[in-house]
């Protein structure tokens, strides 16, 4: 039996305020277990329960991870937490967790990015000097289109969906794949050889996508179908669904339920797309 969590004080300053706040949509949810939100998720099962523990401020993509493994909605919340961040610098400085995938508006990654960016243009550094801190910025941050992912406007009507970038094998493993998810202009695969993916939307699993409607496309599947006993394995899926979606630095495109955990899957009652525009 799991071991409950210790109480908490609300008023013993923002961080504990904060966690207690989670804990409530949590409980709310039905006290879904952390193990469960993990596999849901992506993110660590260790690192969804310190989220609500109280000790630290964790990151903003375990925070969103732990709000869509809840069924709450994480967008309204993003205030929230930049409120508490801003209190405890700097004596307390955020949790950082690897990156899941596209780093979200608030990354403190994307914050320097565009304050070095802006210091340097006062300067009048130009070219050469600009390129070499964009290249110097870690790969989710050069990825996203920093004006559009600072003004994120979530779609109206959007479903939250979670990229689960893993490979069914054998009769029980589903594990990571080598090889990262995308979004691509039409809905077929292989777009990285066939020129149809779209720049910039490279993602791994927990990464949190914007889903607008869905449409039948070419079948795919995640089931490793050389492996010994992969028609017994529960995670396996095969499916000729696809959403269309948008990340947080605005690209859209399409993504098959298969690369999307079982939560994710199903059409989530989003309306059909009208047809196939070129994001």
């Amino acid at each position: 039996m799991p071991r409950p969590q210790r109480p908490l004080d609300p008023e013993a300053g923002p961080v504990r305020a904060f966690a207690a706040e989670l804990r409530r949509v949590r409980e709310k949810a039905g006290n879904p277990k952390y193990l469960q939100m993990a596999r849901l998720t992506g993110r660590s099962r260790t690192a969804l329960s310190e989220a609500a523990g109280g000790d630290h401020l964790a990151s903003w993509e375990t925070v969103e991870a732990y709000l869509t493994a809840c069924r709450q909605d994480p967008v309204p919340w993003q205030p929230k937490w930049e409120a508490v961040r801003a209190q405890i610098r700097p004596s307390q400085p955020a949790a950082t967790d690897p990156p899941a995938g596209i780093s979200p508006a608030s990354s403190p990654v994307l914050r320097r990015a565009r304050k070095w960016w802006l210091t340097l243009a006062a300067a009048g550094l130009a070219g050469a000097a600009i390129a070499a801190v964009v290249l110097a910025m870690p790969n989710a941050a050069r990825h996203g289109d920093l004006a559009s992912a600072n003004m994120f406007v979530r779609p109206p009507g959007s479903a939250v969906i979670i990229v689960q970038n893993k490979v069914a094998i054998g009769p029980s493993s589903l594990t990571e794949d080598v090889t990262p998810a995308y979004l691509s202009t039409r809905a077929e695969p292989a777009c990285a050889n066939n020129g149809c993916m779209v720049t910039g939307t490279r993602m791994w699993s927990g990464a949190i996508l914007y889903a607008t409607c869905q449409l039948q496309g070419i079948p795919m599947t995640n089931e490793d179908l050389a492996s010994p006993g992969i028609k017994h394995n529960p995670g396996g899926v095969t499916s000729a669904l696809w959403y269309r979606a948008q990340t947080r630095a605005g690209r859209t495109g399409y993504i098959s339920e298969v690369y999307l955990t079982p939560a994710s899957r199903g059409g989530l009652h989003l309306p059909h797309c009208t047809r196939q525009a070129s994001p």
